[in-house]
C-alpha cells in the first residue's frame, strides 16, 4: 500500500502515542485537519481507530 510522506508522518506520531493536538502542532496543521487525515487513514486501512491502525501497520509492516 502506498502512503504519502504526510501519512507516514502522522502514523509514526500516532504510534508514538501523540494526541491530535500534539500532531497538529508538530506538523503545522489545525487539530481538525489532523482529525480529517486520520479519518482518511482509517478508511484506507479499513479500521475504526488508532489502536487498530497501529496494529494493521505493524502486522503488514507498512511503516
Amino acid at each position: 500500500m502506498k502512503l504519502t510522506n504526510e501519512q507516514k508522518n502522522i502514523i509514526n506520531l500516532v504510534m508514538k502515542g501523540r494526541k491530535n493536538i500534539d500532531i497538529a502542532e508538530e506538523m503545522g496543521y489545525s487539530p481538525a485537519t489532523v482529525k480529517k487525515r486520520l479519518s482518511a487513514l482509517y478508511k484506507k486501512f479499513y479500521v475504526t481507530g488508532r489502536t487498530e491502525l497501529i496494529y494493521k501497520v505493524l502486522c503488514d509492516k507498512i511503516v
